[in-house]
């Protein structure tokens, strides 16, 4: 597997000195960027707070192996699906269609245009179908759960299931709309564990070449994925790929950046693992990139 690289490092980074610098009173200094310098185990940075020599590393954790990839691609798939149809649906309710992980693999470019042809054409007759059996919003009174319908298929070997959601509670402010959803099913642990161990083998033995020379080691695992990953589903995976080494950093922070609001989370202190994590606020308009 490819290593993740592109991911918020420099930001990350410097929001964690900070933090560092902050807790000691103390500013950094010796600062060196490995990977750029070679001056040293091609770690992010190196640096020196008071007595205590630092080494940091980042990577961007995946929830499962090529999902950005593969999140791409789908996009590429569903965009035109998403033009005609978002807002353009049956009303009222809202409506999801929830493809496999990786409709397009084994897929030539070319062969997009002709399923999206296809898949268009059976969103618009099933959502006709399923709407037939709610055509209007029913109070609270008669329909106290709502409606919820379904209607599932396999186009060109790609498993679909189209839903539609229509609830006395909602103003009808989405109603029409078509939302769009990539599911892994129940395994989605067990790639998120495969992804957690590749990114351990890459990362650690760098950051125990900084350790054998005395540093406190520090890695940041950075997830942006808001609809598949947390903070408690990522330190799980971490535990787990973690049980069989016998080169845990001193410090791992876990870094949230899927939403505008980023937030720091802390599972390993001093070696020893805790699932139960505070959140720490980053400030990003103080997380500057240090040069």
């Amino acid at each position: 597997m490819v290593e993740t690289s592109v991911g918020n490092e420099e930001e990350l980074c410097e929001a964690l000195i900070r933090l560092l610098e902050a807790e000691a009173g103390i500013s950094r200094a010796d600062i060196s960027f490995p990977e750029r310098d070679h001056s040293g185990p091609p770690v992010e940075m190196r640096l020196r707070i008071g007595e205590q020599r630092i080494a940091i590393e980042h990577t961007l954790i995946e929830p499962f192996p090529l999902a950005i990839q593969t999140g791409k691609e789908f996009v590429e798939l569903t965009a035109e699906i998403e033009r005609q149809l978002h807002g353009n649906m049956p009303k009222p309710g809202t409506y999801s269609l929830v493809f496999p992980v990786h409709p397009t693999e084994g897929r030539h470019r070319r062969t997009h245009e002709e399923l999206q042809k296809k898949l268009i054409s059976w969103i618009v007759q099933a959502s006709h179908e399923i709407h037939e059996e709610c055509p209007e919003r029913k109070d609270r009174y008669h329909c106290p759960f709502g409606y919820r319908g379904t209607r599932a298929i396999e186009i060109d070997g790609i498993p679909l299931e189209l839903s539609l959601r229509v609830h006395w509670s909602e103003r009808g402010h989405h109603d029409g709309t078509l939302f769009l959803a990539r599911t892994v099913g129940e395994d989605v642990e067990s790639q998120r564990l495969v992804r957690m161990h590749t990114a351990l083998d890459k990362k650690l033995p760098k950051l125990s070449r900084c350790a054998a020379d005395g540093d406190t080691t520090f890695l940041i695992l950075e997830w942006s994925d808001i609809a598949l990953s947390n903070h408690i589903v990522i330190a799980r995976a971490l535990e787990g790929a973690l049980a069989d080494r016998d080169d845990c950093p001193d410090h791992v922070f876990l870094a949230d950046t899927a939403t505008d609001s980023w937030h720091f989370f802390q599972p390993i202190m001093d070696g020893e693992f805790s699932i139960d994590m505070e959140y720490i606020e980053i400030d990003r308009a103080e997380s500057v990139v240090t040069t």
